[in-house]
Formats: structure tokens, sequence, C-alpha cells
């Protein structure tokens, strides 16, 4: 880089203020040690989860006092199952100065402990599934074992008669109808 270039036109110029001035809240805080460059927090500090995507494994945690965002991933929580962070919920972490900012190290539960989660789950949505029901004939969202109708005998689906049943209902058009192989 020449001489008569300035900072602003150096990318990393405003990332090591950024450093460095974090650097210099850690030490006072005496919450956090400087190691071999870089910050390190030794206590666990509390703070809550500003917004977790459960989707992507990833969001961002508020210390108490509000000042400084840390970015949380979900392979630092310290909890089992599905990993992620409720909506406010209450945790305390670690953490470490990296390149991109505050990123926390480990993230457990105010008090110690498993953190809570969140209830939302990726892909949660339930889908309904038409079946039919071979108690009473009709596509709903039930099976025989569990429809409301008291049992029904065994009748057509198509014309509801008891004297036969699908396969050879004399209404059914023959598009419909199942085809027979050759007997054996």
């Amino acid at each position: 880089m020449s001489a008569d270039q300035s900072d602003s036109e150096n990318p990393t110029a405003a990332t090591s203020e950024e450093s460095e001035r974090l650097s210099n809240w850690a030490r006072s805080s005496g919450l956090f040690s400087l190691i071999g460059g870089c910050v390190l927090s030794l206590e666990w500090l509390p703070g809550k989860c500003k917004w977790f995507n459960v989707a992507k494994g990833w969001g961002f945690v508020v210390s108490e006092d509000g000042e400084h965002e840390v970015f949380v991933h979900q392979s630092a929580l310290q909890m089992t199952g599905f990993r992620s962070l409720g909506d406010e919920e209450e945790i305390e972490y670690q953490a470490t100065q990296s390149d991109k900012g505050l990123e926390a190290t480990a993230v457990r539960a105010k008090g110690g402990g498993d953190c809570q989660g969140s209830h939302r789950r990726p892909g949660a949505k339930k889908k309904l599934r038409k079946v039919r029901c071979f108690n009473c004939g009709d596509f709903a969202s039930h099976i025989a074992s569990k429809c409301p109708k008291e049992p029904m005998p065994k009748c057509c689906h198509h014309c509801k008669s008891t004297a036969h049943l699908i396969e050879d209902c004399p209404t059914l058009p023959d598009d419909k109808k199942k085809k027979k192989g050759p007997s054996s």
C-alpha cells in the first residue's frame, strides 16, 4: 500500500478501529482477557436472545446492558436435540472477538444448564392428507379406526349398496374399474 492512500481506502482500517474499541472495552470491563491477540471472555456473561433463525441455525444475543450484539451459531448452544434459542430467552454466554465482531463460543441457560430453545421447527407445517375412510367411504382426514360414524356394514363406496363392493359395482364406469388379469 502506498503512502498516499488514505485509511478510508483501506477496508481493514475500520475493522482495526472497531477491534481496538472492543478490545479496550473488554479489558476495562474485567470480564474479558486478551490472550494471544484475541479477546476471550473468561466468565459467563448474562444476556438474552435478540433473534434466532431456526432454519439457518444462527442468530444474535444481546449483552445484559444492551450495548453489544454477539453472533451465536447453534453449535455453541448447550442443549440436547434440536438446538435453537427462544425469543427473549435469558442466557449466559462466553464470547471471543473474531474478525467480524463478537462471537459466542458457548451459550447456556441463565444459572447454568441447558437452553430452553424455540418452539419453532423448520418445515413444521402440518399437511393434511386426504385418505378414503374404509368405514364411511368418504375422502377425509381420518381412517376407519378413527371414523366418527358407527361401524357400517361392508358396502360399495360408489353407490353405497350393501349387495356388492366397489370392484363389482354395475354403475361404476369402465375406465374406473380395476382391470382383472388372466386367472391361473
